[in-house]
């Protein structure tokens, strides 16, 4: 059954239908002939001569035998879909001057000889996609001069020919992904000067021959993903002057050479996600200042130095994370003037440095999810006004009062951020609240002389009678005071006039696995804070149920 978007579409191929007759088990319309029956045993011989496209889908014939079109002169295009195709005779498509694309994708023959496609010079496009080719014969395209699109993606290759693609000097496009190749010869592409995109994805490639890349000066995408490589020659990209897009995610490589990308100054995009990088070499990225996107997540990077990134104010998204980065030094990122994405996400982050996003200011997205944070200095954002995608969950945030700025700074743009989910992992009593939703007077920090920053003075100092609470040389600026004691389980807000907010964490009773106070009991607490101390006294008392 065909999907309700082709409906529209069949209706009026429907409607094309050509008057003249049509092979049985196909339907003909202006200009194309389509043919899925399954019970059709061979090509028809009385395919219109009209017909310039011929499509078969799913068909059950095993061979095309030699010159099965040459009945129809016109035709510009053949193609089989998940056909029973097993062998294709000699000249196969002889008798077709005009044919520019064939495609044979989802059959089942795994070899061919070279004289099977005699005489096609006029072929622009050659598919063979997803078949069961374990060979290629090293004069298969001697006569396809014209060819500039060559897909040989998904077969069983495991070699091929150096000088199988000698005779395509126009070819534009080659795609050898999925297969089984494990070794390249390094005059493989040389006769490829033309050549724009390369696909080698998902193959078993473990190395690259020095120079195998260094006659391909017209290439702009070159795809080595999905491959083992370990370690990659520091001049095998040198004569790539034109690549733009590079695709070297999911190999082993654990080390770069310094000079790997030296020769790549167009190079926009680079992808180096899941590898087993540790370090990056000083100046890796020296001479690619068009880098728009770069992505070394799932790698082992421990550390970054600060002039990483140095030269790619273009840079627009950068991908750090799921690494093992402890610390960021504070200008790592400043010369990334143009950064609107920046994942930092699932590393080992313990703190920031608060100028670590000063100069980026066209910062969109941050993603500093799954580390070991606790709290974020005060201003980090404060010069990163576009930001409004900001991933926080993940991190065991302690919602004191060092947590602050970002309460403040979350609650002042609340109206344009999403993806917020910031929990809190303690104080005990403030654990698995959500920390924009709190109150700011419930982030508060116990006060002990450390935190306070003084010293108690030197007993020779005091004036008679003089307690260590007493001495503060001055109260915090501000109306505010929070009161606490040492062990945070008691915290009292208190502005100039009035105790606004209290908590209270009551510590188990001993032999007991429940926290609380007996019925008709009381229980004092010293809290202290900068603008001195007080005496909080709460009592229980227990009265007989009523009406």
């Amino acid at each position: 059954m065909l999907p309700r978007a082709w409906l529209p579409w069949a209706c009026l191929l429907l409607l094309a239908r050509h008057a003249q007759p049509c092979p049985e088990g196909c339907d003909c319309f202006i200009g194309e002939v389509f043919c899925s029956d399954e019970g059709l045993a061979a090509i028809p011989p009385d395919l219109p001569p009209h017909a310039t496209d011929v499509i078969f889908v799913e068909t059950s014939f095993a061979t095309v035998g030699a010159g099965a079109f040459s009945g129809s002169p016109n035709l510009t295009k053949v193609v089989f879909l998940n056909t029973q195709l097993r062998h294709l005779g000699p000249d196969a498509f002889g008798g077709l001057p005009r044919l520019q694309d064939l495609e044979i994708t989802g059959s089942a023959f795994s070899n061919l000889s070279t004289d099977t496609f005699s005489n096609l010079t006029s072929l622009g496009k050659f598919t063979l996609n997803f078949n069961m080719l374990e060979a290629l014969p090293d004069g298969l395209f001697h006569q396809m001069g014209a060819l500039e699109s060559l897909q040989l993606q998904g077969n069983r290759l495991q070699s091929l020919p150096g000088r199988l693609f000698w005779p395509l000097a126009c070819l534009k496009t080659l795609n050898l992904a999925q297969n089984l190749l494990s070794r390249l010869p390094e005059e493989l592409f040389d006769p490829l000067g033309s050549l724009q995109t390369l696909r080698l994805s998902s193959n078993a490639l473990s190395s690259l021959p020095q120079g195998v890349f260094d006659k391909l000066g017209c290439l702009q995408e070159l795809f080595l993903d999905g491959n083992s490589i370990s370690e990659l020659p520091p001049t095998v990209f040198s004569g790539l002057f034109r690549l733009e897009k590079l695709w070297l995610q999911h190999n082993t490589i654990r080390h770069l050479p310094g000079s790997i990308f030296s020769s790549l100054g167009r190079l926009t995009f680079l992808n180096l996600q899941g590898n087993a990088l540790r370090t990056l070499p000083a100046g890796l990225f020296a001479h690619t200042p068009a880098l728009v996107s770069l992505s070394l997540s799932y790698n082992q990077l421990e550390a970054v130095g600060e002039g990483t990134f140095a030269n790619l104010s273009s840079l627009g998204s950068l991908t750090l994370s799921h690494n093992a980065i402890a610390c960021l030094p504070a200008g790592v990122f400043r010369d990334l003037e143009g950064l609107v994405k920046l994942y930092l996400g699932s590393n080992n982050l313990t703190a920031l440095h608060p100028a670590v996003f000063q100069n980026l200011s066209k910062l969109e997205l941050l993603s500093l999810s799954r580390n070991l944070l606790t709290t974020l200095p005060e201003g980090i954002f404060d010069t990163n006004y576009n930001l409004f995608n900001l991933a926080l969950h993940g991190n065991p945030w302690q919602c004191d009062c060092h947590l602050a700025y970002l309460f403040s700074w979350l609650n002042q743009y609340s109206d344009r951020l999403f993806n917020i989910q910031t929990y809190c992992a303690g104080p005990a009593y403030l654990k698995g609240q959500v920390l924009p939703a709190l109150k700011e007077e419930q982030l508060v920090c116990p006060i002990t002389r450390d935190r306070l920053g003084i010293q108690a003075p030197r007993m020779e100092d005091r004036e008679p009678g003089e307690s260590w609470d007493l001495v503060a040389e001055e109260r915090a600026a501000g109306s505010r005071c929070t009161y606490s004691n040492p062990e945070g389980t008691v915290v009292l807000a208190c502005d100039e006039t009035r105790c606004r907010w209290l908590n209270i964490q009551l510590s188990p009773r001993q032999g007991s696995g429940s926290p609380g106070l007996t019925h008709n009991a009381s229980q004092e607490w010293d809290l202290r804070s900068s603008c001195g101390s007080v005496r909080l006294t709460v009592s229980i008392e227990a009265r007989p149920g009523g009406d």
